[in-house]
């Protein structure tokens, strides 16, 4: 084949010592999204990353209620905390309330952008991780510097 190829590149996960966003950014935060279809497993995901966010130094850590829908939504967006996560992983389904709903990627991008969000976590499966290229997407046109992070 003699046209352009496309390369990828994937880093191997783990603890990193320089982390690209500052975390003492004043109104920085990261913001955690289940979507789609519930399976075991999600509170676990919440929790663990919560905790990870805080011991790196992230000061707000937003829950999304209702998936993508709640994204648009600011009143469904809660405030993370280790007390509020601490036993989460010993109930059922999420307590982020998953939902297949998608409203437009641009609107969801203005919510990021309002909140400051500098690491978008979105938790689903492939439809979720599709959504989350969109929004991608819609922040890199609105300027807005953001990591989205798709956790199958």
């Amino acid at each position: 084949n003699d046209g352009p190829q496309t390369y990828l590149q994937m880093l191997r996960s783990g603890p990193r010592s320089i982390l690209h966003f500052d975390v003492n950014e004043p109104g920085a935060s990261a913001a955690i999204v289940t979507c789609g279809g519930l399976c075991p497993g999600l509170n676990d995901v919440i929790r663990e990353l919560t905790i990870m966010l805080q011991t790196y130094g992230v000061k707000t850590i937003y829950g999304i209620i209702g998936g993508f829908k709640g994204c648009v939504n600011l009143d469904s967006w809660i405030t993370l905390t280790e007390e509020y996560v601490q036993s989460i992983h010993m109930s059922g389904g999420t307590v982020l309330v998953s939902d297949r709903g998608n409203p437009p990627h641009s609107e969801i991008a203005k919510a990021l952008q309002q909140r400051n969000v500098r690491q978008y976590f979105v938790i689903g499966g492939d439809g979720s991780h599709k959504g989350a290229m969109q929004s991608f997407e819609a922040m890199t046109a609105l300027g807005h510097e953001c990591a989205v992070v798709g956790i199958p």
